[in-house]
C-alpha cells in the first residue's frame, strides 16, 4: 500500500469514526442524563415512603445500565445504600428457576406436560402428595397444582429461626403439605406458593441428576455475567445489607443480620426464591430472559402464555403478565422477611427496570412498595410514551 492510498485510508477511517465518536458521546450524556434523573426519582420515593433504603437500576434497549441508591444499607451505623449493594431477591428467584427448567425442556430432559409422576412416582411419599397424580410441570410454574401453601402452616416461622445451620432438603420442604386437602382440582385455578416451586425444583433435580441452584449458576449467572448474583444457601453471605423486619411473621425484632449471620435459616426458601442479587443484575436479568435470549423463542411463548385467575390477574411460567400505559409488562415481585423486590420488563420498548428495599412492608411506609417499581421504570418510559390527545369539549 503507498503513501496515497494509506493517505486516503486514514481520511475514511476519520470520516467514519467522527459519527461514531459523537454518537457514543451524545449516549453518555443520556446515560449520564438518566442516572441523574433516575437518581433524583428513588430519593423522592425514598424520602416520600418513609423506607430505610432503596436501590434501583434501568437497562436501556441498547444495553446501557444505569443505577441508583438512596437512604441507609444499615440505618443502626449510618451506613448509607449504595448502588452495589446485595439484597435476598425473594421470589423473584423463582424466575432464575423456571428459566433452568425451561432449559431443561429444550434439552430433552423434562416435559411440561409429562405428568410428575415419571420422575417422582418413586418416592414413598408421593402418593400423600395433593392431586399428586393429576401435576405436572406446567401445573407447578404456573402455580395452579392445588396444592396448599407451607410458609402459612403455623410452625412454619419457627422452623425458620430454629436450627439455622439445617439444610433442608426438598422432601422436608415439600412434608409440610403431604396428606393435606388440595384447594382444587389440579388446573381448575390459580393459587399461589412457594411449594410449587419445591416440589418443580426436585422434579428438576431427579431428573437432571444435578443441584439446582448449581445448575442456575452453571447456565445463567456465569454465562450472562451476573456477578453479583449467587444462591441464598449459607447465614452467612458478605456484602449483603441488614434489612428491617416486622414482627408479625417471625416473631423476631430488628435487622435481619447479626454479627454477619442472617437470624433465619435463608437456605429453607430453596426454589421458591433462594437468590441474592443487585438491583442491576437483576434488570439486565429481566431484559436477558424476557427478550429470549436466555432458551429457545418456543419456550419464552411458553413462559409468555399466562391464564388469567378470577380477577383478571395473569401469570404465565414464572412471570406475571399484565397492561399498562406502556403496553404489555412482564413482570416479577418477591418478599423475604426483610427485603423486598420487583422486576420489569416493557417489550414494545425493550426497557428493563428492578427495584429492591430492604424492610418488610412496614405500616409506618407511607408508599407501598409494590409502587416504586412502575415510577422507577417511568424515568425511563415518561419520553417515549405517545402523548395523550387532548381532551375534545
Amino acid at each position: 500500500m503507498n503513501q496515497k492510498q494509506i493517505a486516503r485510508l486514514l481520511v475514511l477511517s476519520a470520516s467514519l469514526l467522527c459519527p461514531l465518536a459523537g454518537r457514543t458521546q451524545n449516549a453518555q450524556m443520556h446515560a449520564d442524563e438518566l442516572q441523574k434523573k433516575l437518581q433524583a426519582r428513588l430519593q423522592e420515593l425514598q424520602e416520600a415512603g418513609g423506607y430505610p433504603g432503596l436501590t434501583a437500576a434501568i437497562v436501556m434497549p441498547d444495553g446501557q445500565v444505569v443505577s441508583a441508591a438512596a437512604g441507609w444499607a444499615d440505618a443502626e451505623r449510618k451506613i448509607l445504600m449504595q448502588p452495589s449493594d446485595r439484597m435476598p431477591a425473594g421470589s423473584v428467584g423463582k424466575t432464575f428457576v423456571a428459566a433452568v427448567i425451561l432449559q431443561a425442556v429444550d434439552d430433552g430432559q423434562l416435559d411440561l406436560d409429562s405428568k410428575i409422576e415419571r420422575w417422582l412416582g418413586h418416592e414413598a411419599w408421593f402418593g400423600r402428595l395433593p392431586n399428586a397424580h393429576d401435576l405436572t410441570l406446567r401445573l407447578l410454574l404456573s402455580h395452579r397444582s392445588g396444592i396448599p401453601d407451607n410458609v402459612t402452616e403455623k410452625e412454619f416461622p419457627h422452623a425458620a429461626i430454629s436450627n439455622l445451620e439445617k439444610d433442608w432438603t426438598p422432601q422436608e420442604l415439600i412434608g409440610w403439605v403431604l396428606d393435606k386437602k388440595p384447594l382444587f382440582p389440579a388446573g381448575k385455578k390459580y393459587y399461589y406458593t412457594d411449594i410449587n416451586y419445591t416440589v418443580a425444583g426436585m422434579v428438576f433435580e431427579t431428573a437432571t441428576g444435578r443441584k439446582l441452584f448449581g445448575e442456575v449458576e452453571r447456565r445463567i449467572v456465569k454465562p450472562f455475567g451476573l456477578d453479583q448474583t449467587l444462591p441464598s444457601e449459607s447465614r452467612s453471605m458478605k456484602d449483603v445489607v441488614p434489612g428491617e423486619l416486622d414482627p408479625s411473621y417471625l416473631k423476631l425484632k430488628g435487622q435481619t443480620i447479626r454479627d454477619g449471620h442472617f437470624v433465619y435459616n435463608i437456605q429453607i426458601e430453596y426454589a421458591g426464591g433462594g437468590m441474592i442479587s443487585t438491583s442491576r443484575d437483576l434488570a439486565r436479568w429481566a431484559k436477558l430472559l424476557w427478550e429470549g435470549k436466555v432458551f429457545s423463542p418456543a419456550m419464552l411463548q411458553q413462559m409468555l402464555d399466562a391464564k388469567p385467575d378470577e380477577k383478571g390477574f395473569k401469570y404465565g411460567l414464572g412471570v406475571a403478565v399484565a397492561q399498562s400505559e406502556a403496553g404489555t409488562a412482564y413482570e416479577h415481585d418477591g418478599q423475604i422477611p426483610g427485603y423486598q423486590t420487583a422486576i420489569i420488563y416493557f417489550p414494545d420498548y425493550k426497557i428493563a427496570a428492578a427495584v429492591q428495599m430492604n424492610a418488610d412492608q412496614l405500616k409506618r411506609f407511607k408508599v407501598p412498595f409494590e409502587k416504586c417499581i412502575g415510577r422507577v421504570a417511568g424515568v425511563a418510559l415518561k419520553d417515549r410514551l405517545p402523548k395523550k390527545p387532548l381532551p375534545s369539549n
